[in-house]
């Protein structure tokens, strides 16, 4: 996973993720409460051996310390029962956010982080247009023309 895929992620955390993955059909992916952590997110290795710098190691169980070296090396640690039955394969990536865990699958993570990012600034632009006292009509469809050629012209304005 590219480092800039990773920091979307991160800024975006879980729930617009959530939204893109259910758009595409892929649900049960998210695991709930759980204990606070800070967020982190990397791609899912099942050995120690597979674990290269940002990964997440997925363990069986909790094991009570990590060596440093290898800790120092990872983005995040989970169990299978912070999974909660989520789907996960190796390579797939882990997004571990303060309210949740998310799995999205390797070959999506990148499409899915870009069309969060996506939906994320057109509601920052359809709200800014609301509080600027314009109408919302026409916009609350982003596929239609008049929504699509105002948010292209927003977004050039705001270097987004």
């Amino acid at each position: 996973m590219k480092q800039a895929t990773r920091d979307k992620l991160l800024q975006l955390g879980a729930r617009p993720l959530i939204a893109a993955m259910a758009r595409r059909g892929l649900k049960n992916r998210v695991s709930r409460k759980l204990p606070v952590t800070d967020p982190f997110a990397g791609e899912a290795c099942t050995t120690i051996e597979a674990c290269r710098e940002g990964s997440v190691l997925l363990l069986e169980r909790p094991i009570a310390r990590l060596p440093d070296r290898l800790r120092q090396r990872l983005a995040g640690v989970v169990t299978r029962r912070d999974l909660g039955g989520a789907s996960l394969e190796a390579g797939d990536v882990i997004l571990r956010d303060r309210d949740c865990l998310l799995t999205i699958p390797a070959a999506l993570a990148e499409a899915v982080a870009e069309e969060a990012a996506e939906a994320i600034a057109f509601e920052d632009f359809t709200a800014e247009q609301v509080n600027q006292g314009g109408g919302v009509y026409g916009l609350h469809i982003p596929s239609g023309e008049r929504a699509r050629q105002a948010f292209a012209q927003w977004r050039k304005l705001k270097g987004r």
